[in-house]
This record gives structure tokens, C-alpha cells and sequence, in this order.
């Protein structure tokens, strides 16, 4: 069964140079498919597009995608908000530094018409956070960027969505938590049998975390095949180069556990 349909989706600038070309992706429920490349290949202009939160000047063109078997794109045109949600890859900057963590998921809650006695810490807590009452009185700079990665998975999946999309989810955090921080999502996706689209320029990553992956370059899809084919058998050249330049990082390339 397919979750997510994305065909021949297109993004350009109000200028007309384009960012993403044809762009093709499917994700069933329960995995999680990754979207790899190098800065600036299109890979979070494309996640951004499926939830209409492209930057002024910047439009999708065409394509057709899908969710659960209702169409949310068509001819480039956005039809509906699809079920889906983001964790971005700046935490704090995701949040309002303005308001308490408490008030800003009460105000979800509310607008979700889920909010009830208890409920924002219970999202608190199903996220591994110890001490919910606690870090509902901090503000966002009161947290370190690990908690405010907890904070944002749970604002994303309090609205209950078939689909998360990940953008770069662990950038800036330290091998701990970000290892802390991929479980987490690996859980949920467990649990609650949602998809995920995960965006990320790290190979590591991308060899824990997914089943299948798109590899970016330049806009375009330049291989898509299970992640054991793109790390032993790739077919193209560009995904030969970011495995290379992966294997020279000090960091170990992936330990082989993957979710989906």
C-alpha cells in the first residue's frame, strides 16, 4: 500500500530557474524514506513544497501528488493541506521565543481541538521527557537544542498526521543526542505506523534511519533503489561520490539498524 505519491513535481523561482525537476517519490505507511544530497541540491525545497511552505518567489510548477489516496497536488496546483507535518532542522528557531513551551502547545492543542486537562504533558512525555510540568514553564533558550528537537516532534505529532517529514532533524546536535533523537522518530514511526519523508545531507544518517532513498543532485533525482543497493551497488556516479566522501569522514558511516 502507498502512503505518499509524489509525480513530477517541479519547483522554479518566480524568475523561472528551476530548483527541482520532475521529482518522484513513494512512501508506505510505517517506512521511512530517505532524500540525500549535498547543500543545495533540492532535497528540502521539495519537503517544503508537499506542505505549501515554499519562501515567497518560489512556486511548485508541476506535479501531481498524493496522500492516503486523496490528491493534495494536481497540475501543480495545491488542492488541500495533506495530513503531514515537519520537524525542522533548527529547533529553536521553530519555536516561539517569546512564549513558554506550555502556551505554545496549549495554543495547538487548541486550534487541533484536542486540548484537555493533562494532554500537553502527555505529549511532553511520550517524546522522553522526564519532567513535562518542568520544562512547560521554560521558555525555548531555557532548553538545550535536544529538548527543543522533543518539544517540535511533539507539536508535530499532536495533530495526529499519516505523514512526518523530517528536514535535516539532528543538525547541530552532538553524536548523543542526535542518536537519542533518531530513535525517537524510529519509535514513533513504530508505534503510530506513520510514514516518513527524511531529509538529510548525511549518508550515516540516512544508512540508519531508511529503507529507501532518493539521492539529490541539482534538482534532480539522479538514483532511487533500496538503501542496501545505494551503499553496495550504486548506479550512478554522483551517489559514488557522496559515498566516498562519506567513507572519509571519521564518522562511522551507519550501523546497519534501520526503521521501515
Amino acid at each position: 500500500m502507498t502512503l505518499l505519491n509524489v509525480e513530477g513535481l517541479a519547483v522554479d523561482t518566480r524568475g523561472g530557474h528551476s530548483l527541482v525537476r520532475d521529482f518522484a517519490i513513494e512512501v508506505a505507511p510505517g517506512e521511512v524514506v530517505g532524500i540525500v544530497g549535498e547543500s543545495g541540491s533540492g532535497k528540502t525545497m521539495t519537503a517544503l513544497s508537499l506542505l505549501g511552505l515554499l519562501p515567497e518567489g518560489v512556486s511548485v510548477v508541476s506535479g501531481e501528488a498524493s496522500l492516503a489516496g486523496m490528491p493534495f497536488l494536481r497540475d501543480g496546483r495545491v488542492l488541500r493541506r495533506p495530513n503531514a507535518t515537519m520537524i525542522f532542522q533548527n529547533p529553536t528557531a521553530a519555536l516561539n521565543p517569546t512564549m513558554r513551551i506550555g502556551a505554545q502547545l496549549d495554543r495547538l492543542l487548541a486550534f487541533l481541538g484536542k486540548k484537555g486537562r493533562g494532554r500537553a504533558e502527555e505529549l511532553l512525555e511520550s517524546v522522553g521527557i522526564g519532567e513535562p510540568r518542568a520544562v512547560m514553564g521554560r521558555h525555548p533558550h531555557q532548553l538545550s537544542g535536544g529538548m527543543n528537537q522533543r518539544v517540535v516532534i511533539a507539536m508535530a505529532i499532536a495533530a495526529e498526521p499519516s505523514l512526518l517529514i523530517a528536514d535535516e532533524p539532528t543538525t547541530g546536535l552532538d553524536v548523543t543526542v542526535q542518536a537519542q533523537i533518531l530513535e525517537l522518530i524510529r519509535s514513533t514511526v513504530a508505534t503510530r505506523e506513520i510514514g516518513v519523508l527524511f531529509v538529510s545531507h548525511d549518508m550515516g544518517v540516512i544508512a540508519q534511519m531508511c529503507r529507501r532513498v532518493a539521492v539529490m543532485y541539482q534538482g534532480e533525482v539522479r538514483e532511487f533503489a533500496d538503501v542496501d543497493d545505494i551503499f553496495h551497488a550504486p548506479g550512478d556516479s554522483y551517489t559514488k561520490e557522496l559515498l566516498a566522501s562519506a567513507a572519509e569522514q571519521p564518522r562511522k558511516v551507519g550501523d546497519g539498524t534501520r526503521t521501515g
